[in-house]
C-alpha cells in the first residue's frame, strides 16, 4: 500500500492509497474462513525445532552486525532481564522460529 503526502497546518499527514474491492463482506469473510481451514489456530499450539534450528545467539549476534558497537552492552543487558525482553530484541530469532510454523498465505508487515 502507497502513502500519499499532504500537509496540514504545516506538518506532513500521510495517508494510504486504500484499493478499493469488488468482494463483499459476506465474500471476505468467507475467504477468511477457508483460510483458517487450511490452517487452523490449534495448528499453533505446539512447536518443536527444527533439526537444522540456528543457535539463537548466534542468529542474535549476526543481526548486530553494523550496530553501533559501544551500545550492545547495553542491548545485551537489556536482553538478559527475562524472556520477553530477548525475543523483543531477537527478532531474527523470532522470524526464524515462526518461518517453519504453518501459515494461511496471508503476508503482512
Amino acid at each position: 500500500m502507497e502513502a500519499n503526502t499532504s500537509t496540514g497546518q504545516g506538518r506532513a499527514v500521510a495517508t494510504p492509497n486504500i484499493i478499493a474491492s469488488s468482494r463483499s463482506y459476506a465474500e471476505h469473510y468467507a475467504a477468511g474462513k477457508a483460510l483458517r481451514e487450511k490452517c487452523p489456530r490449534t495448528a499453533h499450539a505446539a512447536w518443536k525445532a527444527p533439526r537444522d534450528r540456528r543457535d539463537a545467539v548466534e542468529l542474535v549476534l549476526s543481526a548486530e552486525k553494523g550496530r553501533v558497537e559501544d551500545l550492545l552492552p547495553l542491548r545485551h543487558g537489556r536482553m538478559v532481564k527475562s524472556a520477553f525482553t530477548f525475543y523483543r530484541g531477537a527478532a531474527l530469532t523470532m522470524a526464524a522460529d515462526l518461518s517453519t510454523t504453518p501459515t494461511t498465505g496471508i503476508r503482512v508487515q
